[in-house]
């Protein structure tokens, strides 16, 4: 895939997140992650057809955009070390920085407004938080979207010892990821459930997809290239409302994503994409401050695309502030 095409990925994927993260509450919508509720699903369907439909999708399904980062990272991690020697302690500690200065600052300021609890904000900026929130009493993932920072920390450091592996032992892992999937939708306890989600045990299907993908080129012809992009649409929204499907839905995301960006890649997304990390960091805080603003249902949209322009103006200016001080480090350096 071309930058362009990662950073279209991103985009979507980050726009489903940012906005399914603030409707939700607001719109009062539970959404099937990671388990299976007929009557989350029958409330889902009971908007479907109403004047605010597309709120109610986002808060529905938009929390499917998480997988697309996990393989985008699983892709972008292998074309950049697939071939190279890894120095462990210096690729950790790398990626632990760039984590760290993505999250403290903003977390700090959040922590001071609107948290008090201290254990779980040392497991937060240690990334252990997912460990221990849905297990032990007193620690609370908060705000809830930070749990990716732990979990993809998990990835990284998954990625040196698969990395080595066949992939032909990708795809039987592949098949591992997706029977803990079944198991987390029909067996465990929610506890169990909510730990399984919070960690890379939930997410190694979308990451492992991306190694591959990133392996093995795949050349398509436009009419396949449509055909596949019409079918894993169809396939996704089975998913979404059919229990034994569920497990698929990743699956089904990150193939309807990745078949159309090979068609369509507008500007716009791709910039969104660009600046998709400051926009992860940030919009948990923004939507709290929308949070103390009264509305009533008929303001959902209003309030809804001012919350997008605050969220992705701030975001270009944390972006743009990030670059000047990689760029400082380069001066300094010289």
């Amino acid at each position: 895939m071309s930058k362009e095409q990662t950073n279209f990925i991103k985009g979507i994927g980050i726009l489903l997140i940012m906005i399914h993260n603030y409707v939700d509450i607001l719109l009062d919508i539970n959404s099937n992650e990671m388990i299976y509720s007929q009557d989350f699903t029958d409330a889902f369907l009971s908007h479907v057809f109403t004047a605010d439909s597309i709120w109610y999708i986002f808060s529905f399904v938009g929390w499917i955009g998480v997988p697309l980062f996990f393989f985008t990272s699983g892709y972008g991690l292998t074309k950049k070390y697939n071939d190279k020697p890894i120095n462990t302690r210096s690729y950790i500690l790398n990626h632990l920085i760039k984590l760290w200065i993505l999250l403290v600052p903003i977390y700090l300021f959040y922590y001071c407004i609107y948290t008090t609890n201290i254990q779980s904000a040392i497991a937060q900026v240690t990334f252990t938080i997912n460990f221990f929130s849905s297990l032990i009493k007193g620690f609370v993932i908060d705000p809830g979207a930070y749990w990716f920072f732990g979990a993809i920390l998990q990835f990284y450091i998954l990625f040196i010892f698969l990395r080595k592996l066949d992939s032909r032992w990708l795809w039987v892992l592949c098949v591992v990821f997706i029977a803990i999937h079944y198991y987390a939708f029909y067996g465990a306890s929610n506890e169990i459930s909510k730990w399984i989600r919070l960690n890379c045990l939930g997410w190694g299907v979308p990451f492992l997809l991306g190694i591959i993908a990133a392996r093995n080129e795949i050349k398509l012809s436009s009419s396949t290239n449509l055909l596949l992009c019409v079918a894993s649409f169809f396939a996704l929204c089975a998913c979404m409302v059919i229990k034994w499907l569920a497990p698929f839905s990743e699956v089904c995301m990150i193939v309807f994503i990745v078949t159309l960006s090979r068609m369509i890649t507008p500007q716009w997304i791709c910039f969104i994409g660009i600046i998709s990390p400051s926009i992860f960091a940030l919009h948990p805080l923004i939507r709290m401050l929308f949070y103390s603003i009264y509305f009533e249902p008929k303001q959902v949209l209003i309030l809804t695309i001012i919350y997008i322009i605050v969220v992705l103006t701030c975001s270009w200016i944390h972006h743009r502030l990030l670059k000047y001080t990689d760029r400082f480090k380069l001066t300094a350096k010289r």
